[in-house]
């Protein structure tokens, strides 16, 4: 009776902590300014922090912007090959998969400049303060998607049992940690008062 009443109390919380979640990812928006989290960008595999929470995150950032560098090129190859097909047996698909083609020689380059401003180490205020911008930028992305990720576990837990309700909520707790941590680093003093004087 006891763990009915304690499963009853913790659904009630997760309901709570969901519907919070929702509106935190209303609230939210993507950034437009920065490489969009996606099949190309996904979530970084590690987000944990270790040592000075600025240097951490930028060295997170530069390996999620590499390793949207190498889907990207294997994106390109493959549209590149769908471009040929076309040429070969599809004549009205071709100007469809130039555009594609196109699009992902653009992103390359953009995501090129992005890496490159997130490892510059310039002195200058102005480049330490889009560097930290774009930082932010991506930061907020993994949050909001942490969050959003942390938000379909809660909703698991409150509609399944036993073992798979615990790992959903297991799982919840984690993301909810991590991104709780993210929101505890922007927080930072090595972050905040970075690139903010002259």
């Amino acid at each position: 009776m006891r763990f009915i009443s304690k499963t009853a109390s913790v659904r009630r919380t997760l309901a709570g902590a969901v519907l919070c979640g929702l509106l935190a990812c209303a609230i939210s928006p993507a950034p437009a300014d920065a490489a969009q989290l996606g099949e190309i960008f996904p979530i970084p595999n590690s987000l944990s922090l270790s040592g000075v929470p600025r240097d951490s995150l930028l060295k997170i950032q530069s390996k999620w912007l590499r390793n949207g560098l190498d889907n990207l090129k294997k994106a390109r190859a493959e549209a590149e090959a769908a471009l040929e097909k076309a040429k070969a047996d599809a004549p009205d698909k071709v100007a469809a998969a130039e555009e594609k083609v196109k699009k992902l020689d653009a992103m390359t380059a953009e995501t090129q400049e992005e890496l490159a401003l997130s490892e510059n180490n310039d002195s200058s205020h102005d480049i330490q303060q889009a560097r930290k911008r774009n930082l932010l930028l991506a930061l907020n992305q993994w949050i909001n998607e942490l969050n959003r990720l942390a938000t379909e576990q809660m909703k698991i837990a409150i509609m399944k049992d036993g073992a798979e309700a615990m790992a959903a909520q297991n799982q919840n707790y984690q993301l909810s940690e991590q991104a709780d941590n993210l929101e505890k680093a922007k927080r930072d003093p090595s972050f905040e008062d970075w690139g903010v004087t002259k």
